[in-house]
């Protein structure tokens, strides 16, 4: 049995209930046969029958895998309807010999009613069907019994299936916090894989620029307008270099939606900083290939760059998300409130975004729709169909763990005993209420007692799995003296009614020892007490009926429970497995998102930028000018900032610092920071940076980016023509502070 998702996980559980509904039908028939003949036909024909034909419906319906709601439902209204309807179905004018049949199919109708409406409906149909069964028991047709026996019956009828409700509400509720847990920390694992590829890959095109474009910059500042033939070769050699970390053999894993969303952000937010994104993607198992999500990214960034040009805009947002309802792939929208144009007037031959945006989706089977007017803004939309041609689909085994049923969460100890022990004294309390059914007190009191023991046996150390084997062997005996005690004391010759609270208890219990690790000695237990039932009914002149009717309880549940712990370790094997396999998917996608980022988009800028100047000094016979040696040093120096301070210097600030260093303006920026800055103190460094520098009155600045840990995550120091100097520290929230 493979890790079920969640609609698998509410399929086997309507499949376990129906199936319980159809085994509460045994007990009914051993009860119906005596009673059936007083009955009406039409009540027979339209509640028996009706009773027994959706049971059936429900239980080969959920076997087929179909849903059972709505039969669940109808299963509900029909067992009320048919207590209800109980004494004006009676035919006879003696008073029942027993409780109505239907006494076996009130609790589960409780149950399958919070399951398909709502957990409070549960415990209002539990209340309202004891208290209607309770009623019908003080008619002839129930019997006739005393008001307390009444209310006996009530009692057992809200406490049973409202231990099962609890017990559903209470796994529910962990299993979502163990969802969002999960979901929570798997996307920081994922977030931890491709920071620590991203840096890993970082360090190797360091690498490149540092020995290679850097030295050979350097070199040819260093020996003028006259030609060194070396300068030429490394220049060369710097220039294959970069063809050959461009040319690697693309082997790059597909990419997950979630990746394609960091991404765009990613290469937005460095030119915008004031953009703001809104990501609405319903598939996260949909893969993306890695060339899809590299022109996504280039053509998102070549958006952003026109907008950053030209817009003047003050509002930027951007949608991620799914290209339409039924629809796989995925969908990105650029708006911005600017200035706007009319695409219509402007030449196809100057039309940047032909090229840049266009042509880069096309090229991929994406698609791009313009839409802008002057004075209206413009909105860029970028869209990719998965073709269905080719599973982009994450394998079932690398799917994100919120969308696996993971192993139930383990309640706190202390309120899963509380719970035990609550129902176990509901059932104490029942007992004391039939103490006139038995011969002798003592023993009723005295079995209670061992049946205390037994439960703090059972309950002690509860979060320590598994329950030592002495204890677990000392609660079946304790058990089984229950048993006896109470058996001994019981009348001859009649059913005693709830005088047979200890078979609850007994149930209760020997489920505890089978999850707390000892299920051979918890089967051991059952049979001894079937055993026991067997000897009492027959000493005591009783039939198999009545074997059935003690046993059915304890028996049924041990096999659903049995079920359900083999389930359980199913399911933490399918998760141990798939926390393996989805952490290796995590570091294939995020070296792949890694390459995506720094070889296509960053590859390509540092390309763009020094590769005409490394051309021409790799030329031996191209003339090398003053303004060429000072656009080497230029450039050297960017590339040393981009080494050095790479966290303090987003997409435009390069060409304030330099225009700024171009005036005289000292500008020293460290970089201490061994992870990347928080989004928020990007931005507002960004802005802090631009002012700062574009203040003719500055004529030093530096900034440094602490370590982590620090309170101020980033210092600017700044020195004025007049001598005044001022420091500002800027918080973990992107605010200022003089310091």
């Amino acid at each position: 049995m493979g890790t079920p998702t969640p609609p698998e996980l509410t399929a086997w559980v309507h499949r376990g209930v129906a199936l319980f509904c159809l085994g509460s039908l045994v007990p009914a028939a051993f009860m119906a046969a005596g009673q059936i003949q007083y009955q009406a036909g039409w009540w027979l024909l339209v509640f028996g029958l009706g009773t027994i034909a959706v049971t059936i419906g429900m239980t080969l319906w959920s076997v087929a895998g179909r849903s059972v709601v709505w039969l669940a439902r109808s299963y509900c209204v029909l067992i009320l309807a048919a207590i209800a309807t109980w004494p004006l179905g009676w035919t006879s004018s003696e008073p029942a010999d027993g409780s109505p049949w239907l006494w076996m199919c009130l609790g589960v109708a409780s149950v399958w009613a919070a399951l398909t409406i709502g957990t409070q409906w549960g415990f209002i149909y539990a209340i309202v069907s004891g208290a209607v069964f309770a009623w019908v028991r003080l008619t002839p047709s129930g019997q006739a019994i005393s008001l307390v026996s009444a209310m006996q019956d009530m009692l057992v009828l809200v406490i049973n299936p409202s231990a099962v409700i609890i017990g559903i509400s209470l796994l529910t509720d962990s299993i979502r916090r163990l969802n969002a847990t999960l979901e929570t920390s798997q996307q920081e694992q994922a977030r931890a894989a491709v920071e620590h590829a991203l840096v890993e890959e970082r360090r190797r095109l360091d690498s490149i620029v540092h020995d290679e474009v850097m030295t050979t910059l350097v070199n040819a500042a260093l020996t003028g307008t006259q030609r060194d033939p070396q300068v030429a070769v490394l220049a060369q050699h710097a220039i294959d270099q970069l063809e050959t970390a461009g040319r690697e053999p693309d082997n790059r894993v597909p990419v997950s939606v979630d990746h394609v969303a960091w991404l765009v952000e990613d290469v937005v937010s460095q030119l915008l900083p004031q953009a703001r994104f809104r990501v609405e993607l319903g598939d996260n198992a949909l893969l993306v290939p890695a060339s899809v999500a590299s022109a996504i990214g280039q053509a998102s960034r070549e958006a952003a760059m026109n907008i950053a040009r030209h817009a003047e805009a003050d509002r930027v947002d951007v949608l991620i998300g799914d290209p339409a309802e039924g629809q796989a792939g995925v969908r990105v929208v650029v708006s911005d409130d600017g200035v706007g144009f009319d695409p219509t007037t402007v030449p196809s031959d100057r039309f940047g975004l032909q090229l840049s945006v266009l042509d880069r989706m096309q090229s991929v089977g994406g698609q791009v729709e313009l839409r802008s007017a002057p004075g209206k803004g413009t909105t860029v939309e970028l869209s990719w169909l998965s073709s269905p041609e080719v599973d982009y689909v994450l394998p079932p085994q690398l799917k994100n763990l919120r969308e696996q049923y993971p192993a139930l969460a383990t309640m706190r100890g202390r309120t899963l005993a509380g719970l035990i022990s609550l129902l176990i004294s509901l059932h104490f309390v029942l007992g004391w209420t039939t103490l006139d059914q038995v011969t002798l007190a003592w023993p009723v009191f005295a079995a209670q007692a061992l049946a205390v023991l037994a439960t703090w046996l059972s309950l002690r150390d509860i979060d320590h799995n598994p329950l030592p084997m002495t204890s677990a062997i000392a609660v079946v005996f304790l058990l089984s003296a229950t048993t006896l005690l109470v058996q001994s004391v019981l009348p001859m010759g009649r059913w005693p009614g709830y005088a047979t609270w200890y078979s609850s208890v007994a149930m209760v219990i020997l489920i505890v020892l089978l999850f707390r690790g000892r299920p051979s000695v918890a089967w051991a237990g059952v049979g001894l007490f079937v055993a026991e039932s067997l000897y009492w009914a027959f000493t005591h002149g009783l039939g198999l009926g009545e074997v059935v009717r003690v046993s059915f309880g304890p028996v049924s549940w041990m096999i659903v429970a049995q079920l359900v712990s083999r389930w359980l370790m199913e399911i933490g094997t399918g998760v141990m497995t798939t926390q393996e396999a989805s952490y290796t998917a995590n570091q294939a996608i995020a070296e792949s998102y890694s390459r995506l980022v720094l070889r296509d988009i960053w590859l390509r800028q540092l390309k763009t930028q020094v590769g005409p100047l490394l051309s021409t000094l790799a030329d031996p016979t191209a003339p090398l000018t003053e303004t060429d040696l000072e656009t080497a040093l230029a450039t050297e120096r960017r590339l040393r900032d981009g080494l050095r301070a790479s966290n303090l210097l987003a997409e435009g600030t390069q060409d304030v610092v330099e225009a700024a260093r171009m005036r005289g303006v000292e500008v020293t920026l460290v970089d201490s920071r061994g992870s990347a800055l928080p989004e928020v103190v990007s931005k507002a460094l960004k802005q802090s940076l631009t002012t700062q520098l574009s203040d003719r009155t500055v004529k030093k600045l530096v900034a440094r980016a602490a370590p982590e840990g620090y309170d101020d995550v980033v210092t600017i120091l700044t020195v004025r023509t007049d001598g005044r100097t001022e420091m500002l520290g800027l918080d973990k929230n992107g605010i200022y502070q003089s310091r």
